[in-house]
C-alpha cells in the first residue's frame, strides 16, 4: 500500500526546484536533504498535502482519505515539518504530474462530499427521487453560474460549499424552499437543484424533504448567461410543463 502510495507521489531526491505563481512565477530551491534524515518515518499535514518521509526518502502527495489512511496504517508518526507544495508552489520540472495528482485528489474529495452526504441523508430517512423527476431539474454546478439580475452580472452558487458535509451543509439537506414559482432544493447528493412549477412539491414531501428559509435562484427574473446551460433550464422547464399537463 505505500509503495503504491509513493508512485502516486512527487520523490524529491535532496532538492527540488520549485516555482510560485503567487509571485510571478518566481523560482526558488527547496532543500530537504536535512528533513529527510530528522523526520523518518514521519509525516506532516498542511494545506491539504501530505509531505512523508521513509527510508530517509522524501514524498509529496495531495492529500484524500486513502492516502492518510495509509500513512497512518503503514505506521509513520505525525510531526511538525515544512511540506512543499502546499502554499501553491509547485515543483518547476514536475508541473503536469502534481497537476494530474490534484486533480485526482480533487475528484476523490468530491466524491467523499456525495458519499457523506448520501449517508446522513440514509440516517436522516431523505429518499430518493426518481431519475424522471431529477431530469426534469436543473442541477445549479459546483462553480456557480453567471446570471444578469436587474443589469448586474454576479455567480449564483450551489447553496452548499460542496466541499465537506458538515453542520451547515446538514442543516441543508433534504430542506427546500419556494419563489415566484421556482422551487430551489438540497437533494440527498449534496448538489442544489432548481424546478421550474410546484409540481415537484408532492415528490419532495413524499421523499422526507422539508421547507426552510433557502434563498430560491432564478426566481426574480435572474436570466443565466451560459447559452448552454439557459438551453438546459429552458428544456427542462419545458419537459416539466408537458409532465403537468399529461
Amino acid at each position: 500500500m505505500l509503495k503504491e502510495l509513493k508512485d502516486n507521489s512527487i520523490q524529491i531526491h535532496g532538492t527540488v526546484v520549485v516555482c510560485w505563481p503567487q509571485y510571478g512565477d518566481k523560482q526558488s530551491v527547496t532543500d530537504m536533504r536535512s528533513i529527510a534524515v530528522r523526520f523518518n518515518d514521519c509525516y506532516a499535514v498542511n494545506n491539504s498535502v501530505i509531505c512523508f518521509v521513509n527510508n530517509n526518502e522524501v514524498f509529496v502527495t495531495p492529500y484524500t482519505r486513502e492516502a492518510i489512511t495509509v500513512v497512518e496504517e503503514s505506521g509513520l508518526i505525525e510531526r511538525h515539518f515544512y511540506v512543499p507544495f502546499s502554499n501553491w508552489d509547485y515543483p518547476k520540472f514536475e508541473a503536469r504530474r502534481w497537476q494530474r495528482l490534484q486533480m485526482e485528489a480533487d475528484e476523490a474529495r468530491y466524491r467523499y462530499y456525495e458519499e457523506d452526504a448520501i449517508k446522513w441523508c440514509d440516517q436522516h430517512f431523505i429518499g430518493i427521487l426518481s431519475d424522471e423527476v431529477l431530469d426534469r431539474c436543473l442541477r445549479i454546478p459546483c462553480e456557480g453560474m453567471i446570471v444578469k439580475d436587474a443589469g448586474r452580472v454576479k455567480i449564483i452558487g450551489p447553496l452548499c460549499g460542496e466541499l465537506s458535509v458538515d453542520t451547515t451543509v446538514t442543516e441543508k439537506l433534504g430542506r427546500y424552499n419556494t419563489n415566484n414559482g421556482v422551487v430551489a432544493f438540497v437533494y440527498r447528493d449534496g448538489h442544489t437543484y432548481l424546478a421550474n412549477g410546484y409540481w415537484i412539491l408532492k415528490d419532495l414531501h413524499h421523499s422526507g424533504y422539508r421547507k426552510a428559509a433557502l434563498f430560491v435562484p432564478l426566481s426574480n427574473g435572474e436570466k443565466i448567461t451560459d447559452p448552454h446551460l439557459a438551453e438546459e433550464w429552458a428544456r427542462k422547464s419545458e419537459a416539466a410543463r408537458q409532465a403537468t399537463r399529461k
